[in-house]
């Protein structure tokens, strides 16, 4: 019976499942139904009795999710937004198109912006620390000035992205492409770009710590690196 109201519960989710608030709320429910489940069975009803008690105290949550669903649709055509110092620790910013946003002097710690499109955007003097840009475009953005300790970039679009002045201590960016993007002035201590490919990339900052062990990178971004004093060894150029 257990089995049949995760069933249940997974059908009523599943359109939706590609969102976060939701996923969670799926999860509340998840633990509660099956706890007032068990509670039922204790009192003496059958299976199928406290399964139809258990569903039908559940009511019609599509409102619910349908204020989670609107307000997730809002949020994916946001352009030109500025949420310039504001307090945004935690926020689901997942999947949504952020054209020209402005997220400067803001606390973004733990946010999400997986799958996000932030072309263009700018995040200036920001607490990124543990952000999620996985399969971001950041295509454009200006990351300047901003702590990204422990920020996560798997699969992401690094086209002309300027990283000048910020704080990417131990950040993991192995296997990803680069092109024309800016590390000036950046920290790079223990930063990783193992198999990374670079075209026309800026690295006007101390490189000695990085790691660029297997990397492909132009005529023109590896006689900058070694004029830096990075550790070239096992390096292709192009």
């Amino acid at each position: 019976m257990n089995e049949k109201l995760t069933k249940y519960l997974d059908g009523v989710f599943s359109p939706y499942e590609d969102l976060k608030a939701v996923k969670e709320l799926k999860e509340e429910l998840h633990t509660d139904l099956h706890e007032k489940l068990k509670d039922l069975k204790a009192q003496g009803y059958d299976d199928e009795a406290a399964y139809r008690m258990t569903v039908s105290s559940l009511g019609d949550i599509s409102e619910i999710i349908e204020s989670i669903t609107s307000k997730t649709r809002e949020l994916q055509q946001m352009v030109g937004m500025d949420f310039s110092k504001t307090n945004l620790q935690n926020s689901d910013f997942k999947g949504v198109k952020v054209h020209d946003g402005k997220f400067n002097y803001s606390a973004l710690k733990g946010s999400d912006f997986s799958g996000a499109d932030l072309t263009n955007s700018s995040f200036k003097c920001s607490d990124l620390t543990k952000v999620t840009f996985d399969g971001a475009d950041l295509t454009k953005a200006k990351i300047t000035k901003s702590s990204l300790k422990e920020a996560t970039f798997n699969n992401c679009a690094f086209n002309h992205t300027d990283f000048n002045s910020s704080d990417l201590s131990g950040v993991c960016f192995d296997n990803q492409t680069f092109i024309g993007t800016i590390f000036d002035y950046s920290g790079l201590k223990g930063t990783s770009f193992k198999n990374a490919v670079f075209r026309n990339v800026s690295f006007k900052t101390m490189v000695k710590k990085a790691n660029f062990d297997g990397a492909t990178m132009d005529k023109l971004t590896y006689a900058v690196l070694k004029g830096n004093k990075a550790n070239l060894t096992n390096v292709t150029v192009i």
